[in-house]
């Protein structure tokens, strides 16, 4: 079994919020600080009473958290739509045992999906109770009366379901030493699972305890020789390379005593003797360090166990430099190719450009959290930039990047016409561009730019729109800057059409098709439309698509502009 799809409702303050989990396993929450992200991360993570605090009065304390705190009296539930796999239905034939009459043994086996809700009631602003419900035509099929027994069954189907694995940006320390054995003083349960997964990482055949008992001090040097190799192929080598962290770090060990029957984890330095206590180095390293024992190290044993982990982290990162959280992506996705992940940020380093349909925005309206599809978000409705501004940034190019030759520019209107021109003359058109493209931030709005790569003496052609705002610009401009008047240009080079935009170069059915391909649905819009150009400029597989959808005229445009700009510079 694995979950599809979790609703939250009447949960602190959110209201009808609905995630679904994406076929490729990463789903992005993206919202300001106080937006919310963390209670909706939270309110999935409480839907498995697995997760529950045991301590009473902190259990209670957490319990009372959940309320909407402007009700007294309320009920608050989280609701999970669980896909059934191959071999669920003979395992829900065997959890639910006289309580399903064999004669609807059939029935069940019909069943695509089992839905159920967790319900948290309160009474005069006091917690009163917990439990569960089937939400879907498992009720009908299942003969129960007693809610207590419902509730019973229903954990029994969570226990054959995935973990949910909460991260709190990983803010819990590796600590000093690590026993395994209950009631020990240093034994931790999270810890304890967390060696577990390492060593079956390193070797699914060989668990923790049978190390633990081996006598031959060689065998167990051994074992422990490849549990280091596997820790150090995944966290140094990432680490110095990939993250281009400080390169501090030669490798880390595991160590073990036998006599205190202790774990401990040890840095060597950069120059392969000094050791270093593992508080000793850099926030960054060991943020990242806990980040892979505590999920990629693990999630094989979790797998194994219990098929598709759901990892929720809030706010990754925040130690980390930003060419390395842009790296992190790539971990993420590693991370959700046989697991589902969901995370918070607010960064634009952190955003994966190849999977902006699956974010969902998050955003606190009058006290009240909304969790919305980005798509959606967009569609018809006057946005609060503050919520999507990490995506246009993680979409804008960095402009003055010294490795970039930037003798020969091409100026266009804004972000979306250098996507629209970067996707067409590179991606489709296959151009070797021996220019660049720099977009402004408006038709008007281009004074800087043409004056500093004329003072940097650059060749230099100015695009806009054949609008009203095109135009006017374009006299201003050649008015400005005599030198260049010829260079300044409308899209009237290829078309006498008033109020001929940048969009205007995509037929109505080539904009629709192109849009669908971006996971875009309904009326496309201009603003639709431009985010579809930068949804598809950066992901591989779209761009293939696209160039099907893309007639021959308007090739054949984009053709023309292209050695127009060419022929000027």
């Amino acid at each position: 079994m694995k979950y599809q799809k979790f609703t939250i409702n009447n949960y602190k303050a959110i209201y009808g919020a609905e995630v679904n989990l994406a076929s490729d396993g990463l789903v992005l929450l993206l919202g300001i600080n106080e937006s919310g992200k963390t209670s909706v991360l939270r309110a999935i993570e409480s839907f498995d009473h697995l997760n529950d605090i045991q301590e009473a009065a902190a259990q209670n304390r957490f319990y009372k958290s959940i309320r909407n705190k402007r009700e007294l009296d309320s009920t608050a539930t989280v609701t999970a739509e669980i896909q059934i796999e191959l071999g669920d239905h003979q395992k829900l034939i065997e959890i639910f045992g006289t309580n399903l009459p064999s004669e609807k043994h059939a029935e069940l086996t019909e069943l695509k999906t089992i839905t159920i809700q967790r319900v948290f009631k309160y009474r005069n602003a006091e917690f009163e109770a917990s439990g569960y419900v089937f939400a879907n035509g498992v009720k009908a099929l299942v003969q129960i009366v007693d809610p207590t027994i419902e509730t019973e069954l229903c954990k029994a189907v969570l226990k054959k379901c995935p973990s949910i694995q909460y991260f709190e940006d990983f803010k819990d320390q590796i600590p000093d030493f690590i026993s395994l054995t209950p009631g020990a003083q240093y034994y931790d349960p999270d810890w304890t699972s967390t060696i577990e997964g390492l060593f079956f990482h390193a070797d699914p055949n060989v668990t923790v305890e049978q190390f633990q008992n081996l006598t031959d001090v060689n065998a167990r040097s051994t074992v422990l020789n490849k549990v280091n190799l596997a820790l150090n192929k995944q966290f140094t080598d990432r680490w110095n390379k990939k993250l281009k962290g400080v390169k501090s770090i030669h490798r880390v060990n595991l160590v073990y005593s036998p006599n205190e029957k202790l774990f401990t984890f040890e840095i060597v330095g950069a120059d392969g003797v000094t050791v270093f206590a593992i508080g000793e180095r850099s926030k960054g390293a060991l943020w990242y360090f806990t980040f892979l024992l505590k999920t990629e190290f693990r999630k094989r044993k979790l797998r194994a166990e219990l098929g598709k982990t759901l990892y929720l982290i809030d706010e990754p990162g925040s130690n980390l430099h930003s060419s390395a959280q842009t790296n992190m992506v790539t971990d993420f996705r590693t991370l959700a190719s046989d697991s589902n992940v969901i995370y918070t940020t607010h960064s634009q380093y952190l955003l994966d450009k190849e999977n902006l349909s699956n974010i969902y925005i998050v955003e606190s309206v009058r006290s009240t959290v909304r969790v919305i599809k980005f798509q959606e978000y967009l569609q018809g409705r006057k946005i609060n930039t503050s919520y999507y501004q990490p995506i246009i940034d993680a979409l804008q190019i960095q402009p003055f990047s010294l490795e970039v030759p930037w003798n020969k520019a091409l100026l266009v209107e804004g972000i979306y016409d250098y996507c629209g021109f970067k996707l067409l003359f590179e991606k489709i058109m296959r151009k070797r561009l021996d220019f660049v493209i720099i977009p402004g931030t408006g038709a008007s709005n281009l004074t800087t730019l043409i004056s500093l790569h004329l003072g940097w003496g650059s060749k230099l052609v100015v695009l806009l729109d054949n609008d009203e705002e095109g135009r006017s610009s374009q006299v201003n401009y050649q008015g400005k800057f005599s030198p260049i008047k010829s260079k300044i240009l409308t899209y009237e080079v290829i078309s006498s059409a008033k109020n001929f935009e940048f969009e205007n170069l995509f037929t109505d059915k080539e904009r629709a098709g192109l849009a669908s391909l971006a996971g875009f649905s309904g009326s496309v819009t201009k603003k639709i439309f431009q985010q579809t150009l930068a949804t598809i400029l950066h992901s591989s597989s779209l761009t293939t698509k696209a160039s099907r959808v893309i007639g021959d005229q308007t090739k054949k445009n984009f053709e023309a502009i292209f050695a127009k700009v060419a022929k000027e510079l």
